[in-house]
């Protein structure tokens, strides 16, 4: 039995934690020990106890701070971890400086993209990829999640070569399939039959560009007044977006739903999926999207271009170009035969992304350390 630790910072429901419950729920337990640990603030500790996976609380603060190792020592000796498979920048950054200190574990590290090399902060930037780079020799495998990652992270140096993997995003196809519209739920959310639903489901931060959606949308709602957003997600830029959509006089039209758990109760609601992130690793969100049938809009960062081919399962607009954005939406909101034609395309496109092909791939990597030891 190999004994691995799934190791991230955050405590709420985002990529990181999602692509962590796929890998606990379809690792052969007859061959791996998967325990979970994470901040327990948050969902991720609820969704993950609730079903029935082993969870330890651990505080990992984004400023570094050695007394921290304690906690962790303490879960790898007490549950006798061979492999720490860390989650993030944060995580890696724990692990690894734990691999440095006690040197009694293997390491596994997935980049769940690179979003330091996007900040405009030059000194945050140039420190975390110091210390990444630091790292690189107290790593063992490195996961990169979409092709586009790896050779970003190659020309950084922030992996090596021989030790890389690209494993790319799975989900769950069998829950994530395309419904009609719930009844109950369009009268929840107020949402009639004849609206035109453009929605997002993603947390709110600065990456994934909710802003884009409302600084366009006004000028849609008077085109086409049955249109109605809906966003499903919480995260500090939320509060920022419901100004807009009240400054800009269309909140009536505009649905914020917060956290919440059963994202596949939403889905089925939308009629175009508009994705303008500035940056990913390879969207976990996206996926589930294509999963459900959905029509999609996304912006053509190279992680999206991994899933999303413009005029075959779905449609590119060019990142941060409002115009382009728009456009391609008033386009998209005239032409129902192009919608179903395209979300059918991404459907049977999905089914290249399962979480049990994702998670034999890992398991291959964590047998391989073991067995090489």
């Amino acid at each position: 039995m190999i004994n691995v630790l799934e190791l991230i910072d955050g405590g709420f429901l985002g990529g990181g934690q999602t692509h962590i419950l796929s890998v606990r729920k379809n690792i052969d337990t007859s061959l791996f020990k998967a325990i979970i640990a994470a901040s327990p603030y948050g969902k991720f500790k609820e969704v993950a106890e609730s079903k029935g996976y082993e969870f330890k609380e651990i505080k990992l603060p984004k400023l570094f701070r050695t007394k921290f190792l304690n906690r962790l020592d303490e879960i790898v000796k007490i549950n006798n971890i061979q492999i720490i498979h860390s989650h993030g920048g944060v995580a890696g950054m724990y692990a690894r400086f734990y691999k440095k200190r006690f040197g009694n574990v293997k390491t596994v590290h997935t980049l769940h993209g690179i979003h330091y090399i996007n900040s405009k902060n030059i000194f945050r930037n140039y420190i975390s990829k110091a210390i990444e780079q630091y790292l690189v020799p107290f790593t063992d495998a490195f996961i990169c999640v979409s092709d586009s990652d790896k050779k970003l992270a190659l020309a950084h140096k922030l992996v090596k070569e021989e030790n890389t993997y690209v494993i790319k995003n799975g989900i769950d196809v069998a829950h994530f399939i395309p419904l009609g519209k719930s009844e109950s739920m369009l009268n929840k959310l107020g949402i009639s039959k004849e609206n035109i639903v453009i929605g997002n489901i993603s947390r709110f931060d600065f990456q994934k560009n909710q802003r884009m959606i409302l600084k366009i949308a006004k000028e849609i709602i008077s085109k086409y007044d049955k249109v109605k957003f809906l966003f499903v997600g919480d995260g500090k830029y939320m509060k920022e977006c419901m100004f807009m959509a009240k400054e800009y006089g269309f909140i009536e039209n505009v649905i914020f739903t917060g956290e919440i758990k059963e994202v596949e109760r939403y889905y089925p609601l939308i009629d175009l999926f508009v994705f303008p992130s500035l940056w990913e690793g390879l969207s976990i969100t996206l996926i589930e999207a294509m999963s459900c049938g959905k029509f999609i809009i996304a912006s053509d960062i190279p992680q999206n271009k991994e899933l999303i081919k413009d005029g075959a399962n779905g449609i590119l607009f060019k990142t941060n170009d409002e115009k382009d954005l728009m456009v391609k939406i008033m386009r998209a909101i005239g032409d129902e035969e192009l919608r179903s034609e395209l979300a059918m395309q991404a459907l049977k496109d999905s089914r290249n992304f399962k979480e049990d092909n994702m998670t034999r791939e890992i398991e291959k990597i964590y047998s391989n350390l073991i067995n090489l030891s």
